[in-house]
C-alpha cells in the first residue's frame, strides 16, 4: 500500500449478521481550511494546481495540521505561510470527517480582521496565486462546487453565525456572515454597527487601557461606519478612561460630521459633561440648552444641564431644571412639583461674578449677546461666575481662558459693584468684581473682527466707547453689568 501523505490499509470487519467484510481505510492527517475576512471587506483565496481534477482550483487557505497543533494554531500558521496575512481574531468552527473510510478530520477556522503582515512563505515545490473575493461573492462561490472543502466551509460559517462570540472583531464579523447566509433576515448596516459597538461597551475592561484601545480599533476596522462615528467612539473611550482633554476635540469633530441623530445627541451630552468636568460649565450649559424638548434623550440632557448649572454657581436654576425634568414622571404630584419648579424661576440669591475690562484707544472689549425672543441685543463685559473656593482674580483668568482661549498678562482690580436687573426669567442680583485686564492676543484683534465664544452663540470684539456712552451710533444697546463703563473714567 502507498505510504505518503495517504496510507491505505485493509481492515476486516464483522458485520451485525455475522458475516465479514474487507474495507480500505485511508490514514490521513487532519487538515484545516481558513475562511479569512480582510479589513478591506474581502475573503482570501489561494489558487493552485491540483492533481485530482488536473486543473487549478481556487481554494481557501489551509493545509495539514502538524502533530500537537490545534486547529486555531494551524489555521493561523497556514494563513501566514500561504498569504502573508494575520488575523485580528480567530474562531474554531469545528471539524467534520473527510469521508466514510478516512481517518482525516477537516477543521474550519473563521478569521476576522485579516491584514497583511509580510510575504507568503511557500514550501519547496508549492506554487500558486493569492486572490481576494468580494465577501458578497463568497457563498455563491462555495455553492458553485468549484472549491474544495466548500461543504466544510459552509458548515463552519453556519456554526459561526449561531455561536456566542464575545471578541469584538468576531462580533462585528458575525453580523456580516449572518447577512451573507441569509440576506433577507440581515439587519441594516447601521443596526449592525450599533450592535457591534454595543457589544464592545458591554465587555470592555477599562482597567486595561491599552487593551481597550486595541479592541476598539479592531471593532472600527471591521465595522462599516463613517469618520464621524469613529471620532465619537474614540472620544467615548478617552472619556471612559479619564482622558477628557483628548476626548473634547474628537467629540467636536464627530458633531461637525455626519453623525446619526441619536448619536449626535449622545455626543452633545457627553461633550457637555466632559466640559463641565474640565471646568467649562458655561460651555456645557450652552450645548445642553440646544437639545430640543422633542429629542428622545431630552431628559438625560436636562439632568446634565442641572449638573452644569450647579457647577456654574446657579444652584436654584439647577434645582428648577431637575424638578421640571422629574415632574412628568411623578404619578400623583406632577402639577404640584411643576408649580414649585416654576416658582424657582425667580431666584432669590445673590451671585458673585468676575469680569474683565480691556481698553484699546477709544474702544472697549465686550461680549455681544444677539437678540432673541426673550431679550434685545446687549453687550456684557467678558467673564463669569466665581466658583466656590476660587478667588475673583483666578476666576477672571479662568473665564478668559475657557471662553476665548487666551491668557491674560495682567489683571488689576478696578472695583466691586452691585448689579440688580430684571430679565425674562425674573430678577437677578449680582456682586460684580471688575478687573482691568491686558492680553497681547486680544490687543492684536482687528477692530472689525469678532472671536466666537466657545460653545456659545456669542462673540467678543472691540466696540467704540464714545458710541456706547450715548454718542452717534449707540443704537440703544445696553451694556452690563450696569454702570461698568463708568469705571473706565
Amino acid at each position: 500500500m502507498f505510504d505518503g501523505y495517504t496510507r491505505v490499509r485493509r481492515d476486516t470487519y464483522r458485520l451485525p449478521d455475522g458475516s465479514e467484510s474487507d474495507w480500505d481505510v485511508l490514514e490521513q492527517r487532519d487538515t484545516v481550511a481558513v475562511v479569512a475576512f480582510t479589513t478591506a471587506g474581502t475573503v482570501l483565496v489561494f489558487e493552485q494546481f491540483r492533481v485530482g481534477p488536473a486543473a487549478p482550483i481556487v481554494e481557501l487557505p489551509g493545509g495539514l495540521i502538524d502533530p500537537g497543533e490545534s486547529a486555531l494554531v494551524a489555521g493561523a500558521r497556514e494563513l501566514a505561510e500561504e498569504t502573508g496575512f494575520a488575523a485580528g481574531a480567530l474562531f474554531d468552527a469545528g471539524a467534520e470527517w473527510a469521508g466514510a473510510n478516512s481517518t482525516r478530520r477537516k477543521s474550519v477556522v473563521i478569521a476576522a480582521g485579516c491584514h497583511r503582515v509580510g510575504d507568503p512563505r511557500w514550501e519547496a515545490g508549492e506554487t500558486g496565486a493569492i486572490g481576494e473575493l468580494k465577501a458578497s461573492d463568497l457563498v455563491p462561490h462555495l455553492l458553485s462546487g468549484a472549491l474544495s472543502d466548500a461543504g466544510a466551509a459552509l458548515r463552519g460559517l453556519h456554526v459561526f453565525a449561531r455561536a456566542d462570540v464575545t471578541d469584538p472583531p468576531l462580533v462585528a464579523l458575525q453580523a456580516r456572515v449572518r447577512a451573507l447566509l441569509d440576506p433577507a433576515a440581515a439587519p441594516v448596516a447601521a443596526t449592525d454597527a450599533s450592535d457591534v459597538f454595543d457589544a464592545f461597551w458591554d465587555r470592555v475592561d477599562l482597567t486595561a487601557p491599552a487593551a481597550a484601545r486595541a479592541a476598539l480599533e479592531q471593532v472600527i476596522a471591521a465595522a462599516d461606519v463613517g469618520e464621524a462615528r469613529v471620532d465619537y467612539e474614540r472620544a467615548s473611550l478617552h472619556d471612559s478612561l479619564g482622558e477628557e482633554d483628548a476626548a473634547v476635540p474628537l467629540y467636536r469633530a464627530a458633531l461637525a460630521g455626519d453623525l446619526d441623530p441619536e448619536l449626535r445627541t449622545q455626543a452633545t451630552i457627553q461633550l457637555a459633561s466632559t466640559l463641565r468636568n474640565l471646568g467649562d460649565a458655561s460651555g456645557a450649559i450652552a450645548l445642553l440648552h440646544a437639545v430640543p424638548d422633542s429629542d428622545p434623550l431630552v431628559s438625560s440632557a436636562r439632568a446634565f444641564l442641572a449638573l452644569a448649572l450647579h457647577s456654574d454657581q446657579k444652584p436654584v436654576e439647577a434645582l428648577r431644571v431637575a424638578l421640571q425634568t422629574l415632574a412628568p414622571r411623578l404619578p400623583r404630584y406632577q402639577r404640584a412639583v411643576g408649580a414649585y419648579a416654576g416658582a424657582l424661576a425667580k431666584p432669590d440669591r445673590v451671585r458673585a461674578i468676575a469680569v474683565g475690562l480691556m481698553v484699546r484707544g477709544g474702544a472697549v472689549l465686550l461680549e455681544s449677546y444677539p437678540a432673541n425672543e426673550r431679550h434685545a441685543e446687549f453687550l456684557r463685559a467678558p467673564g463669569g461666575g466665581i466658583e466656590f473656593g476660587e478667588t475673583a482674580e483666578a476666576a477672571v483668568h479662568r473665564e478668559f481662558a475657557e471662553e476665548l482661549d487666551v491668557s491674560l498678562e495682567s489683571v488689576r482690580p478696578l472695583a466691586v459693584t452691585e448689579n440688580i436687573f430684571d430679565s425674562a426669567s425674573g430678577r437677578g442680583h449680582e456682586i460684580v468684581h471688575v478687573f482691568a485686564v491686558d492680553s497681547a492676543q486680544l490687543a492684536a484683534l482687528p477692530a472689525d473682527e469678532r472671536i466666537a465664544v466657545r460653545d456659545s452663540h456669542t462673540t467678543v470684539g472691540w466696540y467704540d466707547l464714545a458710541a456706547l456712552r450715548g454718542g452717534a451710533g449707540a443704537g440703544g444697546i445696553g451694556v452690563y453689568p450696569t454702570g461698568v463703563l463708568d469705571l473706565l473714567d
